[in-house]
């Protein structure tokens, strides 16, 4: 992973210790230039998130300006390994049913209140609520005690072996608030924003910007910097982040230095953009997958046989091609993991890239469809979003679905695909996760409502079974349900483009752009 100022970047995260990386050698490189103190730092976004509730919303512009703010117990470095963050130390006992987490001392939030324990306790007690990935880990909580002001005590009623990850991952994460504000918000969507990170809420103009201050009491880790965890510094004054719902004007607005950074550009302009010394380009893979995902709560997806026609219908190059462009940056892949790494899997593979619509009208006619109205939610805001939506429905149409594709704002999107009578699918996408289980559609409560009883069973195996030969042969199983219950039709794996001016110093690209350790060229 490169931290310098040559035009281009390719960045491929390290995956359970087995990785590609495919970009040009550090050896011979000049050193990075000097990082100026201060500056403010203007990101593009693709709009504008809900609110900043880092617990209960997983989406990706909620957790790329949240995790500036907040923190957790743990994070993960740059290979995936968790880390202590906000903990101090822990350990786990023979059995793995409870885990003594030490909170490091002298932390405060960014009210100048030092955190405790009890801050702790209350934050994880509502993430249990609250959260998705949350629900997934309490089902195996018995209790959470703060016997001492530094000290976390989690006991579990049966050993849940991807605690630790779920605590780390930011996305609907654990973030540790105070407790006055947990208190004060409760189970509703927290809108105070105090956390521990290393710049803080200073204001939101709607429609315009929210901008985050350095904060000076942040209390830093010494521990080297590595991904999301380790040392983390504040160079910049301020990080500014501007919806800007036009990829091409989110480029434009890099490339004249309105802003240092456009987030999820085009990867049409690519080519030439590469060609800029004055801009540095960046693809990340893996990146995430594109996602259609079924309402199984109400409504006619919730007809199985009605999934599976989909799904038999599809057929996914013009899709790929559709949302993200140049062949180098899609792949046609049926495993949610790639190959090489641990969990890479074939189970139900031959269900995928199926592009037969005569099976499809075989299977609505056995579901007993009667032509109604297939309503499927997308947004423009996404380009990618909205290329899936478009073609998948043209070849549903072609299959004898009558589909309803309705265009929206993001914001209208998320807030939609939480209410089952709005909708019957929904177009998304999934960034890489460390462990399966922290897949979002593997929760019954996320949005679409996945709660088959063989879905559950083997959900919970995966999580309470700790050797990793035996988890994997669950998830293998688990992955193979995917395609025949058909919960999300997955179209394909896409690389990621973002695009940011070449004074951009010591940036360590991912998923979730992160401006901490992170400056300006002097």
């Amino acid at each position: 992973m490169r931290r310098n100022r040559k035009t281009s970047l390719v960045v491929a995260f390290l995956v359970l210790g087995m990785l590609a990386v495919n970009s040009p050698a550090l050896a011979g490189q000049a050193a990075a230039p000097a990082i100026a103190q201060g500056g403010t730092l203007k990101v593009a976004t693709v709009g504008e998130p809900p609110n900043l509730d880092v617990m209960t919303l997983p989406a990706d512009l909620v957790t790329m300006i949240g995790q500036h703010i907040f923190e957790q117990m743990f994070a993960f470095d740059e290979k995936y390994d968790v880390k202590p963050m906000l903990a101090e130390s822990y350990s786990v006992s023979p059995d793995g049913k409870t885990y003594t987490i030490q909170l490091r001392k002298g932390v405060k939030f960014h009210n100048g209140q030092e955190m405790t324990s009890a801050d702790a306790l209350a934050s994880l007690n509502r993430w249990g609520k609250v959260s998705s990935r949350g629900k997934i880990a309490f089902n195996s909580v018995e209790s959470v005690t703060a016997p001492d002001a530094s000290t976390v005590v989690i006991k579990l009623k049966t050993p849940f072996a991807p605690l630790l990850s779920f605590l780390a991952f930011q996305n609907t994460a654990a973030a540790i608030m105070p407790k006055a504000i947990i208190e004060k918000f409760g189970d509703k969507v927290v809108t105070e924003y105090i956390g521990t990170g290393p710049y803080r809420f200073e204001d939101w103009r709607p429609d315009f910007r929210i901008r985050l201050t350095r904060y000076t009491g942040y209390s830093a880790r010494t521990d080297a910097s590595s991904g999301f965890a380790g040392k983390k510094t504040a160079y910049l004054d301020a990080l500014e982040f501007y919806p800007v719902t036009e990829a091409g004007a989110r480029i434009a607005g890099v490339e004249t230095g309105d802003y240092q950074y456009a987030y999820s550009v085009s990867k049409e302009a690519y080519p030439r953009l590469a060609k800029n010394a004055n801009l540095m380009t960046l693809v990340i893979s893996p990146g995430q997958w594109g996602w259609i995902i079924f309402n199984k709560k109400q409504g006619i997806a919730a007809n199985q046989g009605v999934r599976q026609a989909a799904l038999a219908a599809l057929n996914m190059e013009p899709i790929v091609r559709a949302a993200y462009g140049l062949p180098d940056f899609y792949q046609l892949e049926p495993s949610y993991y790639p190959k090489g790494t641990a969990w890479y899997s074939t189970g139900g593979a031959k269900y995928y890239n199926q592009k037969n619509p005569a099976l499809a009208k075989q299977l609505l006619a056995k579901a007993g469809y009667k032509n109604e109205p297939l309503r499927i939610i997308c947004t423009k805001e996404y380009e990618y979003m909205y290329s899936i939506g478009v073609t998948a429905a043209a070849q549903l149409k072609e299959a004898g679905f009558n589909v309803d594709l309705q265009v929206f704002d993001w914001a209208t999107v998320l807030d939609r695909r939480g209410k089952p009578d709005m909708y019957d699918a929904f177009v998304t996408g999934h960034g890489f996760v460390p462990d399966p289980s922290l897949i979002t559609i593997l929760s019954s409560q996320y949005p679409g409502w996945w709660d088959s009883p063989e879905k559950n069973d083997l959900l919970a195996k995966l999580n309470s079974t700790t050797q990793m030969a035996a988890r994997k042969q669950v998830w293998d199983k688990l992955h193979e349900l995917i395609y025949t219950q058909v919960p999300a039709i997955r179209t394909g794996q896409e690389k990621l483009f973002d695009v940011a001016t070449a004074k951009l110093v010591n940036y360590w690209p991912s998923v979730w752009p992160n401006f901490w350790n992170v400056g300006l060229a002097k």
